[in-house]
């Protein structure tokens, strides 16, 4: 199988993964939940913590390896270095940063939750619930970037670069947790594009 047609499946395997870290972490203490019931949930919780963690980690590896196709996709499209291309590299990466710090908050909780006492766990849930700006701005300017470069060269239906930009938007906005949410349905569709794309012969090609 060409390389070109492993990475849309990457993007596939990185939601798949990101949805199963999600079910397997299961629904975390809010912050203004009380010490007890914090404690409480990590310390009954704390291995399905840390193999979220790590099933959250090789999520964002595979995602990284789709966005790394993706870029190439999108540059060899635009017909100048218009910036879409490279916007997007530049979210992926902070988005990669944002995840994989989310993982290692949740790998610590669940890691030393036997070992600190209560107030040390709050302030790590605190975290674990609140720290998502960079995962905020890595998922807006993947989204924009990757919205530009298609709307400009049409190397995906166009339909598909608008709802990258609104989603891309939203990201930034009191809706991000949403935003969040639809960047899994956008990437298995994008990802079914593009594996149906490459997987056409090529011109002249038996």
């Amino acid at each position: 199988m060409k390389a070109a047609r492993l990475f849309p499946l990457a993007g596939v395997g990185a939601v798949v993964l990101f949805v199963i870290a999600f079910i397997v972490g299961g629904e975390t203490p809010d912050t203004d939940d009380s010490i007890r019931e914090i404690t409480s949930f990590y310390r009954d919780n704390d291995t399905e913590q840390a193999i979220a963690a790590a099933i959250l980690t090789w999520g964002t590896v595979l995602f990284v390896l789709f966005a790394s196709g993706l870029w190439r996709f999108l540059r060899n499209a635009e017909p100048e270095r218009r910036g879409g291309s490279v916007l997007m590299v530049i979210g992926a990466t902070v988005f990669a940063v944002g995840a994989t710090i989310f993982a290692g908050i949740a790998f610590a909780l669940g890691d030393v939750a036997d070992d600190v006492g209560p107030g040390a766990l709050q302030a790590l849930n605190a975290l674990n619930s609140d720290m998502f700006f960079t995962v905020a701005i890595g998922t807006f300017a993947f989204l924009i970037g990757t919205g530009i470069s298609i709307v400009q060269t049409d190397a995906v239906p166009r339909w598909v670069g608008w709802l990258a930009i609104v989603i891309g938007v939203l990201a930034i906005t009191p809706l991000g947790f949403f935003a969040f949410l639809a960047l899994g349905p956008f990437l298995l569709i994008l990802s079914v594009m593009l594996y149906l794309r490459e997987a056409r012969p090529a011109p002249g090609a038996p």
